[in-house]
C-alpha cells in the first residue's frame, strides 16, 4: 500500500525526536541541543505541509507576531510570565528573546486547538480547553527547558503566574483561531501533540 504524505510526515518527525533523545542520552548533548531550532523548523515545516486550508492561514502569521511579543515583553519587563531570561539553545534573538519561540507558540496551538476540537464543542469551550492542553504541555517542557538551559527563571522554579499567562494567551489566540474557522490537518496536529508530549516526558525521567 502506497504511504501517504502524511504517514512518512509522521515517520520523519518520530525519527527526529528519536534522534534528538538518543544524542542528548549517547551523543554529544550540548551539540543535539543546539539543534533545537532546526527540529522546531521542520516540525512547522511539516505541519504547513500537510496543512489543507489557506484561506485564513493569517492566523498563523499573528500567533507567530503576538507570540513572539509577549515573550519580548516577558523577557524585558517581567510580566505577565514572571522574570525570566533566555540562554543560548534556542538560537538567533531579538530584543534579548529567541525568534523560534514564535514557531513554538504556533506548532503548540495548532496541535492544541486540532486535540480540542476532538471533543466537538463550542468556540469559547474549544479555546478554553485549548489553553488547558497548552498548559498540559508547558507543565512538561518547563523542568526539561531549565535544566537545558533554554531559559532560566529568577525563582529558579516557574511561578504560577507562568502557567496563568499560558492559559490566558492561548485561549484568546485559539478563540481567534475558533472564530476564524480555519480548518486544520487533524492527523498531523495529533501526532505533533503526541510526539512533544513523548518527547519532553521522556526527558523529564532523565536522571539529574
Amino acid at each position: 500500500m502506497k504511504a501517504s504524505k502524511a504517514n512518512i510526515s509522521i515517520v520523519v518527525l518520530i525519527i527526529f525526536h528519536v534522534v534528538g533523545i538518543g544524542g542528548i542520552l549517547f551523543g554529544d548533548a550540548s551539540s543535539f541541543l543546539h539543534l533545537t531550532p532546526l527540529n522546531s523548523l521542520l516540525t512547522l515545516a511539516i505541519i504547513l505541509f500537510n496543512h489543507i486550508d489557506w484561506k485564513n492561514a493569517w492566523v498563523f502569521a499573528a500567533t507567530f507576531i503576538v507570540g513572539f511579543s509577549i515573550e519580548v515583553i516577558g523577557v524585558n519587563f517581567g510580566w505577565p510570565f514572571g522574570e525570566y531570561v533566555y540562554g543560548d539553545v534556542l538560537g538567533w534573538k531579538v530584543f534579548q528573546t529567541p525568534l523560534i519561540i514564535g514557531v513554538n507558540w504556533l506548532i503548540l496551538l495548532y496541535a492544541s486547538i486540532a486535540l480540542a476540537r476532538r471533543f466537538s464543542l463550542s468556540q469559547i469551550t474549544t479555546a478554553l480547553l485549548a489553553a488547558a492542553i497548552m498548559v498540559v504541555l508547558d507543565y512538561l517542557i518547563e523542568p526539561v527547558a531549565i535544566r537545558f538551559n533554554f531559559w532560566t527563571w529568577k525563582s529558579y522554579t516557574p511561578p504560577l503566574t507562568n502557567y496563568l499567562a499560558w492559559f490566558g494567551i492561548s485561549a484568546l489566540l485559539a478563540f481567534i483561531w475558533e472564530r476564524s474557522k480555519i480548518r486544520l490537518n487533524t492527523k498531523i496536529a495529533l501526532a505533533v501533540y503526541a510526539i512533544e508530549i513523548g518527547f519532553f516526558g521522556m526527558l523529564n525521567l532523565l536522571p539529574q
